[in-house]
């Protein structure tokens, strides 16, 4: 009887054990799958951790749904409750500030600044310099316009008053890309002539360059876009996206399919694709829809600001609240 009574306890000692391990496996298969973001903050150590009963893997799996429910459904729908003010404008393309200020572009080349009810603040016809390639207006009180064709970015005040103008040429840029204000109100430009992206201040003194972009893309790379977010650059063309920090050094590469347009965010890009608002996380990968906008076929331009998101969809601008 001690042998039996020996044998049941030992069998009962291996079961317990089996069963302690296979806990363990739940556990450690548990933390594989956490979305990325969630190893960084969470170290599991298989020689440390005990698990003690089923309610603590009860815990830890109702965490992870909880987490991973919260990641997936992150997007608003931007329906009619959300809509603030809608107007026609006949645009090129739009741009928008931080203060509640849109700039619109005709395509006879004038330039208009709206509020978001649709008035118009201010007009100005610089059309003589030919077709406006693009605006930099994340300084409201010094606005950059660039003209490609002449290469030339003429600086307004926030009435779209002329302050003056730089030739980049006389700044030793021989064919300037893609232009951007600096957060210290100097100049970023991507310069074909020598495919470097550069910073220069306006009296023409260069403080960065990137070196040639060939040695971090083995394609050829026009970008069509170019901005600062004070802690980082973005430069864009239709297939991929570099990011640079605020010495011009290289550090990561964005690709992504048929966008229309993109915003540098604090350590995020968003992306416009047609109907939804993606956002793509700089440090993890992750891309993410964050508002989407079923009423309309295809939105040309979006901007996100703190309060509002704005679309810019066929002559239509719609201004929405988060």
């Amino acid at each position: 009887m001690r042998s039996a009574d020996y044998e049941l306890r030992n069998l009962n000692e291996i079961q317990n054990k089996s069963s302690l391990r296979g806990k363990k496996q739940s556990l450690q298969l548990f933390f594989l799958r956490l979305p990325r973001f969630a190893h960084n903050d969470v170290i599991f150590t298989s020689q440390k951790s005990k698990i003690k009963n089923q309610k603590l893997l009860f815990i830890l799996h109702t965490l992870y749904f909880i987490i991973f429910s919260s990641y997936c459904n992150a997007q608003t729908v931007l329906d009619s409750s959300k809509l603030v003010s809608e107007f026609t404008v006949n645009a090129k393309f739009v741009q928008a500030d931080d203060m509640g200020n849109l700039y619109i572009v005709s395509p006879t080349n004038q330039l208009y600044k709206y509020n978001y009810s649709g008035k118009v603040l201010a007009t100005l016809n610089y059309n003589y310099n030919g077709n406006i390639s693009s605006l930099d207006v994340s300084n409201p009180m010094e606005i950059y316009v660039f003209y490609k064709e002449i290469n030339r970015v003429l600086l307004l005040d926030n009435n779209l008053a002329y302050r003056g103008e730089l030739d980049l040429t006389k700044l030793n840029i021989t064919q300037a890309a893609a232009i951007a204000r600096s957060f210290d109100n100097g100049i970023w430009v991507f310069d074909l002539g020598d495919l470097q992206l550069k910073k220069i201040s306006k009296d023409g003194i260069l403080s960065q360059s990137s070196g040639n972009i060939k040695q971090f893309t083995q394609t050829d790379f026009i970008p069509n876009h170019l901005s600062d977010n004070t802690n980082q650059i973005m430069l864009c063309n239709d297939s991929v996206c570099l990011l640079f920090d605020v010495f011009a050094a290289y550090f990561k590469t964005v690709k992504y399919k048929n966008s229309q347009n993109f915003q540098l965010g604090n350590n995020q890009i968003f992306e416009t694709n047609q109907s939804q608002i993606n956002s793509i996380d700089l440090k993890m990968g992750i891309r993410n829809i964050v508002y989407t906008f079923p009423d309309f076929q295809k939105s040309f331009w979006t901007y996100i600001n703190k309060e509002n998101v704005i679309l810019f969809t066929k002559n239509i601008i719609s201004v929405y609240r988060k």
